[in-house]
């Protein structure tokens, strides 16, 4: 289920759109892009790759301070700013790590929105019922980077602004984030419509399908852990349920075990946060996750499986796709971020069933996810509620929801301190920092006060 990046000409043809400026000097450059090139239908195709291309770099960016902040990853390097987040100071916009990524998310944000504003007008104005069919499938995909993104900054982001270039947007505020994952579902569900329409590859549609379904679980859970986290932290969403049962069934069944995945080359981009992390070494997994050697080079497993006490075999799923092949190598920075799969399908049928008070059949979908691993199926032998939080950690492990989840269910990571945002306002998010709020005055809200 992987989805590709493109080449770096895509996303600079991107770039240019949402960065036009005059040449140096107003010398004349037959080269020089400017918007309205971009509108020609000639040009679709190269839109909709770019805007690809600014998403994956952004959610490449984006995940890494929030998932510091987590207890997923830790700082072993020499920059305080994110150490300042490993102590869970989560809400600081003056943050450098914080600041870093957000233009990368407002670019990628305002292009794929560009991008299903230009595609529309093309599927309006083709003029063959082959060119129609043809832009509206460029359409569909436009409308899932979009979904992506927007899923994206509704999970991970406290407060957020929708400026058009120069034009400053206000807050959305951070007691209406929910509409940034509204917003999602909307375009997501605008993918499948259009790709289920128009043909082409169904497992395009699946893809769609499987973000949307963490869109709509993402969404449930904003609303227990805000304003502040609260209850059980159990959520129960139909829409993602019935999502994530469509995207197994179509997969083939209880049994597959497929990814959905964005993915980084040298022909297009590198993973910003495994740049940071395998190459220059300023963080690293966490040790409640794994054990490391006297030069912070992971060396074992920690977290072990609570039924048959060896090293979790999710954990080591997922750290030997982040390095390349095995958990123990330096690993590289083109290492692919995993938004969705079928293992995340069966979490959220699992912690709908346990929310619903239907034990048999979460432990049902909890060992659908074992029987992929060679696990001792689950029969109680723990509590229902410890197995599905460990379970949930270890299958969506790296992949930009930890946070969240620690708030739902009142887990603190131990290098919190007392005074920081994560522990005195459980549920605050990353803020719009402060290159924004240099370009857009406005009456910005801490959300940990």
């Amino acid at each position: 289920m992987n989805v590709r990046t493109f080449p770096n000409r895509a996303a600079a043809l991107a770039a240019t759109a949402a960065l036009a400026t005059c040449g140096l000097l107003d010398v004349s450059n037959p080269n020089d892009l400017v918007e309205e090139d971009i509108r020609k239908i000639e040009a679709a195709e190269a839109v909709v790759n770019g805007t690809l291309a600014l998403v994956s770099s952004s959610v490449s960016q984006s995940w890494q301070p929030y998932l510091v902040a987590s207890d997923e990853l830790y700082w072993i390097g020499s920059r305080d700013a994110w150490l300042s987040l490993d102590k869970g100071f989560v809400d600081d916009p003056l943050n450098e790590f914080i600041d870093g990524p957000f233009p990368a998310m407002g670019q990628a944000r305002w292009m794929s929105d560009l991008a299903i504003e230009i595609l529309a007008n093309h599927v309006e104005e083709a003029e063959t019922d082959a060119l129609k069919t043809a832009m509206a499938h460029l359409l569909a995909r436009a409308n899932l980077y979009s979904g992506i993104i927007y899923t994206v900054v509704g999970e991970i982001q406290e407060d957020f602004a929708f400026s058009n270039k120069t034009e400053a947007g206000e807050p959305v505020g951070a007691a209406n984030m929910y509409a940034v994952l509204d917003g999602a579902i909307e375009r997501l569900s605008a993918a499948i419509a259009g790709f289920d329409r128009h043909g082409g590859d169904p497992g395009v549609t699946l893809n769609a399908m499987a973000v949307r379904a963490r869109a709509r679980h993402s969404r449930a859970i904003w609303d227990v852990v805000n304003p502040r986290a609260s209850g059980s932290g159990l959520v129960n969403s139909a829409g993602a349920g019935a999502d994530a049962a469509a995207v197994i069934e179509a997969a083939g069944g209880n049994g597959a075990d497929r990814l959905f995945n964005l993915t980084y080359s040298s022909a297009s981009a590198s993973n910003a946060m495994a740049e940071w992390i395998n190459d220059r070494k300023e963080n690293q997994i966490d040790l409640s996750v794994v054990t490391v050697n006297a030069a912070n080079d992971i060396n074992g497993i920690a977290l072990k499986d609570p039924i048959d006490d060896v090293e979790d075999p999710s954990v080591i799923k997922w750290l030997n796709q982040w390095k390349g092949g095995s958990y123990l190598d330096k690993g590289g920075i083109y290492p692919p971020l995993t938004l969705a799969s079928t293992r995340m399908m069966h979490i959220i049928l699992a912690e709908n069933a346990l929310a619903g008070g239907n034990e048999s059949r979460f432990a049902e979908h909890i060992n659908h996810i074992r029987a992929m691993d060679g696990l001792t199926a689950f029969s109680g032998q723990i509590p229902d509620m410890d197995m599905l939080r460990h379970t949930r950690r270890v299958t969506v492990l790296l992949q930009g929801l930890r946070l969240a989840d620690m708030y739902r269910w009142g887990i603190e990571d131990p290098k919190w301190q007392g005074s920081s945002d994560a522990v005195k306002c459980p549920g605050v998010m990353l803020p719009v920092s402060n290159i924004e709020r240099q370009a857009n005055p406005q009456d910005w809200k801490d959300g940990c006060s």
